[in-house]
């Protein structure tokens, strides 16, 4: 094999600067890199209710069950591109419903910029032009290892002669060591709404006197002014830091500071998400069905409904008699209320009892091609095999179900 370089499917920055041989894998000091390309482990079988099976018994095991499955639920969905098109058909063809392991994040985001607007860039705008940026909730390094590497400390910036000065409101938890005291804001869960309505009211020129004695006031009305005279500011949020019943809430507030901002300087938004390949998913589903994900095709038609269709929530009401759970990337074992579990997963997961039925599959730039969208959504990037092998991919599973559905008709 010679030398490659391969985009990392690992997290939604999508690095495509991986090397990849024989005998070296150059992961850039990537955690999530390592550990995703440089894991060797015993191909695990196909398998029907623990017993091994071959590729065709498993598959025509899962199209028997779903076959007589009445509520049916496709969930975790972390695959490639190709794999969620063909779980949205054989979605169409049980009738079932379908959600994203990572979708409610997703889901915030969006329903504020459809709701109200934002102002957002994309990752090359804020690496090579901003003077100024503050991470909201948590460190962005926590999710996206290679964050600061690649847009805050970027080397050869276009359109600015220094690093940005970075600002800090977020939880304790990988709080950046290089931020200044006079920009850094450590709070707890219960206080990160709080001190962005403070922030909010600081950049509306208002005194946030009620939380003086409970938030650190004074490094949160210098981190207002700093945006208001920054020449390119930019705000970065991933909403896997807050609580999920408040992370709508949150993007609010943020969205609301990026539109006063912009009335006398340039400030734009980059809202972080996109690992396992959500924004891809959600991005498939409005091409084929013009709705993003928790949907239904109960009624024969895509029904949009994100509460109804939370697949977690599903499951815990016990809406849902099987659960297809699909995860080719991360690894995540099926939610522990699933009963009846048709397991369409990587070597990489391990399955806490046996599924109904277990399908192994490929990753997606490890073992196969395939292509998936980047975090700031601005770019499909295609996925080589960094190390092919002859282990199925999701979309090969999804239509052969949906083969021997049609066949036995």
């Amino acid at each position: 094999m010679t030398s490659l370089t391969v985009t990392c499917p690992f997290c939604g920055l999508a690095c495509d600067d991986i090397r990849v041989s024989d005998s070296e894998i150059d992961t850039r000091g990537c955690l999530l890199a390592r550990a995703g390309f440089g894991v060797v482990t015993e191909s695990k079988s196909h398998a029907i209710g623990g017993r091994a099976a071959t590729f065709d018994e498993a598959v025509s095991e899962a199209a028997r069950i779903l076959r007589r499955a009445s509520t049916p639920l496709i969930h975790g969905l972390d695959t490639d591109l190709n794999g969620v098109r063909a779980l949205l058909a054989l979605a169409e063809r049980i009738g079932a419903a379908v959600d994203h392991a990572q979708s409610g994040s997703a889901l915030a985001n969006a329903a504020v910029a459809r709701a109200s607007g934002w102002v957002t860039a994309t990752f090359a705008e804020v690496a090579n032009r901003a003077d100024f940026v503050l991470l909201v909730g948590n460190n962005p390094d926590l999710n996206f290892p290679r964050f600061s590497e690649r847009v805050l400390k970027n080397k050869t910036p276009l359109y600015r002669a220094a690093a940005p000065s970075i600002a800090y409101v977020g939880l304790p938890e990988w709080a950046p060591a290089d931020v200044t005291d006079d920009l850094r804001v450590v709070i707890d869960h219960a206080q990160l709404l709080p001190a962005l309505a403070a922030l909010s009211l600081a950049l509306l020129g208002r005194e946030p006197d009620a939380a003086r004695g409970v938030l650190p006031v004074e490094p949160l009305l210098y981190i207002a002014r700093r945006l208001e005279n920054a020449r390119y500011g930019a705000i970065v949020w991933d909403l896997m830091s807050f609580a999920p019943a408040l992370s709508e809430l949150a993007v609010e507030y943020i969205a609301a500071m990026l539109r006063r901002l912009n009335a006398k300087t340039r400030c734009v938004g980059l809202p972080l998400g996109g690992s396992q390949n959500v924004l891809g998913a959600m991005q498939a589903s409005l091409w084929q069905t013009g709705w993003p994900l928790r949907l239904s095709f109960a009624d024969g038609t895509p029904r949009h409904d994100p509460w109804e269709h939370q697949g977690l929530r599903r499951l815990a009401n016990g809406e849902t008699d099987v659960l297809v759970w699909v995860t080719a990337i991360n690894g995540r074992p099926p939610p522990a209320q699933a009963k009846k579990v048709i397991a369409i997963v990587s070597d990489r997961a391990e399955l806490p009892s046996p599924a109904a039925v277990e399908i192994r599959v490929g990753v997606p730039g490890v073992d196969h091609a395939g292509e998936i969208v980047r975090a700031d959504t601005v770019i499909t990037l295609p996925l080589q095999a960094a190390f092919p092998s002859d282990r199925p991919s999701v979309a090969n599973v999804a239509r052969a179900i949906l083969a021997k559905l049609e066949t036995a008709q």
